[in-house]
């Protein structure tokens, strides 16, 4: 059993921090997947868990410890041995900890059963399983390697195990799913009672961004085949209905992507949205300093696993982050969330309210009713949560020459 509830005896309550470890591998890697994942190489796992201690060790451990989160990848071929030792490790690193939420990423399929109750006894407290549909064509349209049986098979092991909550990972907008499919296939989720889902549009990036893993041929291939077959205005019509049943069955919408039920939001993810500082140790991992730092590590497995293995922290680059950055990256994420942005906490930290900083879009996206303003809040309008890319458009500043 490992014990990771230590509070620190502090006189004043240091700022939050989060911590994220990357696993990467994966038995099957999926060709719609963007982040960085090798497939095969599991005899690398333990090497690359001494790794991983070896590179929290090197790092500055600031604030004060609120979550964990183990993504990737397939975080869930780890042991439970191995994610107790991590949590320890970090444990033992951060002077203030205060552990809130420690989440494990699982896939579903019966051909790598997750350590369940290793995982409890490690003190993971949060799962989120990567379901991606209940439905087996839809399954096996995304060359998924496991069934709807089986995602049902894992979700009832883990709450034997007493994992008491679980996020459940869904994906609409796949070729050949009508909407009544995604009602039955939401419908099918709830039947589990889960406590969180995540409902996300499949992407399908032909020229990945810069933070994305470029596509294997393959799957370019593969996702060039599917674009074609992607219909936009029934994936907007399966948002929508994903939002009015989850709406009825009790779930509260307070992400573009995410559902929960009271008190079950992702802590982990939410301190993303609210721009808080992280640290990422792993393969192509980022952290942030929750001002205006921002790094990441090599994506290379190999690359990694030399540097890191002696205890030299793997960089990959870094940037400063200007004003004008900073704050549109405070709109985008802000956007995100339901309840929206306050404009008095915009004010206070960049000095002006973000209506009139960016009059002209929001002068443009209120217009065009995507953006909305109540009071101290800016907020996506429901039709505005379909187009959140567009309107995000018109808040992106210009590039330093044109200013």
């Amino acid at each position: 059993m490992y014990r990771h509830d230590r509070t620190s005896v502090r006189n004043a309550s240091p700022a939050p921090h989060h911590l994220y470890i990357h696993v990467p591998f994966c038995r099957l890697v999926c060709a719609y997947c963007d982040f960085v994942t090798v497939g095969g190489r599991t005899r690398d796992i333990p090497r690359y868990t001494d790794a991983l201690r070896g590179e929290l060790a090197a790092r500055p451990t600031p604030g004060e410890l609120r979550t964990i989160y183990f993504g990737g990848g397939t975080p869930s071929l780890l042991t439970g041995d191995q994610v107790g030792m991590l949590i320890s490790a970090a444990m033992d690193r951060w002077e203030h900890v205060s552990l809130e939420e420690i989440t494990i990423e699982a896939n579903p399929s019966a051909r790598e059963v997750p350590d369940w109750e290793g995982f409890g006894a490690a003190g993971v407290t949060r799962i989120s399983l990567g379901v991606q549909s209940l439905r087996d064509p839809d399954l096996h349209a995304l060359a998924r390697g496991h069934t709807a049986a089986e995602a049902k098979a894992a979700f009832a092991a883990a709450r034997a195990a007493g994992l008491g909550n679980i996020s459940v990972d869904l994906i609409y907008g796949i070729p050949g799913q009508s909407l009544e499919d995604w009602r039955d296939g939401l419908g099918r989720a709830l039947d589990l009672a889960p406590d969180h889902l995540s409902c996300y549009a499949l992407q399908l990036a032909l020229s990945p961004d810069e933070w994305a893993a470029p596509p294997r041929p393959g799957a370019q291939r593969w996702r060039a085949w599917m674009v074609e077959r992607q219909d936009d205005g029934l994936a907007s019509d399966q948002y929508r209905l994903a939002e009015e049943v989850l709406r009825t069955a009790g779930f509260a919408h307070y992400e573009l992507s995410s559902w929960a039920r009271p008190g079950r939001e992702s802590r982990h993810n939410s301190a993303y949205w609210a721009r808080r500082a992280y640290t990422g140790i792993g393969a192509g991992a980022h952290s942030y300093d929750g001002a205006a730092d921002r790094s990441w590590n090599v994506r290379d497995l190999d690359r990694y696993l030399d540097t890191a293995g002696t205890g030299v922290r793997p960089i990959d680059g870094r940037e400063e982050l200007d004003a004008e950055t900073r704050a549109f990256e405070a709109v985008a994420l802000g956007l995100r969330r339901v309840d929206g942005i306050s404009r008095s906490a915009f004010r206070e930290e960049f000095g002006a309210d973000p209506v009139e900083r960016y009059a002209m879009a929001v002068l443009e996206t209120t217009r065009d009713g995507l953006l909305e303003l109540d009071g101290d809040v800016m907020q996506l309008t429901p039709n505005g949560r379909l187009m959140a890319s567009e309107v995000l458009l018109a808040f992106v500043p210009e590039p330093v020459g044109r200013r």
